[in-house]
């Protein structure tokens, strides 16, 4: 018994000693699965956030070439209105001066042609103005387009560069799990052994333990029986002798 006390006890000891081991590689375990996860999630959101830039990059870039395209076009536009305003202003100096100098029938074609490019020229001042007021309308689109894709661009980069970290991170992580987690199996076997081990001798010293007790009881009751038994022939031995009964003179009858 003292023997099984003792490997039971040793057994506790191992068990306590195994379960705290194994807890304290479960919860590294953990973390690196945790920082593993993170980082793989990390990675993921990292290159959906990067594709959703990409686009929008394209699409400002895009839209930033059709507004300079459209202010080239406005340029071309107006410097070409503002020739066709200098060839009509010249025109009108020239019809002026037919309409003051000319003939009288000279002067008459003068005065209609005078009214006629009167009103080209107001024409081509109403288009320059439009075309200016256009012009003015793109340059801000495009400071603002220009600035939305720096935007974009700068945020590009900081993908770009925390993408190293959490790759590094995924690296430790995966590498702290391959090492720690046969560890944690290893010492996972070790508990349930020594647990088993110390439930069959603590088995085995409760069978030994009631076998004690069932020959105690048995012993406690012997002497019992013996005291009855003397008590029996005591109360036998003092009760008084049975009298017998006087036997009957028989008289003789004389004839």
């Amino acid at each position: 018994m003292a023997s099984l006390e003792a490997l039971s006890k040793s057994y506790g000891i191992k068990k306590a000693e195994v379960s705290k081991l194994r807890k304290q590689v479960e919860n590294k375990l953990k973390e690196a699965i945790s920082k593993k996860r993170r980082s793989s999630s990390g990675l993921a959101a990292l290159d959906k956030k990067k594709e959703d830039l990409t686009r929008a990059k394209d699409h400002i870039g895009q839209v930033l070439n059709q507004h300079l395209s459209q202010k080239a076009s406005i340029e071309r536009l107006k410097i070409a209105a503002e020739e066709r305003l200098k060839h009509e202003e010249n025109t009108k100096d020239e019809v002026k001066q037919q309409s003051e100098y000319g003939a009288p029938e000279e002067k008459t074609n003068a005065v209609q042609r005078l009214k006629y490019v009167d009103e080209k020229i107001a024409e081509l001042h109403v288009e320059l103005k439009e075309r200016e007021s256009n012009q003015m309308r793109l340059e801000k689109e495009i400071e603002s387009t220009e600035k939305e894709k720096a935007k974009i661009e700068e945020q590009l980069k900081k993908q770009i560069h925390a993408k190293p970290a959490l790759v590094e991170h995924l690296k430790v992580g995966t590498k702290e799990e391959s090492t720690l987690r046969p560890r944690f199996e290893s010492l996972q076997k070790i508990e349930v052994q020594v647990s088993n081990a110390l439930s069959i001798v603590q088995k085995k010293m409760a069978a030994i333990a009631a076998q004690k007790r069932k020959r105690k009881g048995k012993a406690n009751r012997k002497p019992a029986k013996r005291k009855m038994a003397k008590r029996k022939t005591k109360s036998r031995t003092k009760k008084a002798p049975k009298r017998k009964a006087p036997k009957r003179k028989i008289k003789s009858r004389r004839k």
